[in-house]
């Protein structure tokens, strides 16, 4: 969470932004203009529910103002990106294809992985909040949902609640290439 003068240095360029004065904000939010002008000039934290009616009044999710680090609100990810290795045997990368902005629930990246050669070796195996799903753009790959196995294939996709157990292994013969996107709900 950023301090109370870099979180009051973001209202106050949000606000100028707009071109709203501190009584406009008022109105909108209901919380007064002299708070305001306290929390942006980081005398005061805001509370939870001031924070909400600011945002609101701004037309901005309260995460815009709370994220640690300040990220603009386009994200572009360059191709040359190094991967993140996720495992090496069998070798997984994952290349992310998103940085993510401000307030933002979606998380994009490519899945690359070797073939799991008839082990029980499973790309990723975890459980968090909100949806995933995924497109095989080649090869096959397994993935488990809960107690369910469903075999995906090149052109197909899924789409699932992510508070079950999910696993995805490469059952096929070459590497495995997929795109995948999962939504969390609480940030």
């Amino acid at each position: 969470m950023p301090s109370k003068a870099v979180l009051g240095k973001r209202l106050r360029a949000e606000r100028i932004r707009q071109s709203s004065t501190l009584k406009q904000v008022e109105g909108k939010s209901g919380v007064s203009a002299t708070h305001i002008s306290q929390i942006e000039r980081g005398i005061t934290w805001p509370t939870v529910n001031a924070l909400d009616k600011i945002s609101r009044a701004l037309e901005r999710s309260m995460s815009f103002f709370l994220e640690e680090v300040e990220i603009p609100e386009i994200s572009i990810v360059c191709g040359d990106r190094d991967p993140v290795i996720l495992c090496e045997k069998p070798r997984v990368v994952m290349r992310p294809l998103t940085n993510g902005i401000p307030g933002g629930k979606l998380h994009f990246y490519l899945l690359e992985a070797e073939s799991s050669n008839g082990s029980d070796a499973y790309i990723a195996d975890h459980v968090h909040e909100g949806d995933e799903c995924g497109c095989v753009l080649r090869g096959n790959l397994e993935v488990k949902v809960g107690d369910e196995i469903f075999n995906l294939k090149q052109g197909d996709s899924i789409h699932f609640s992510a508070t079950k157990q999910h696993r995805i292994r490469n059952i096929g013969d070459g590497t495995s290439r997929s795109i995948w996107t999962s939504m969390s709900l609480g940030f």
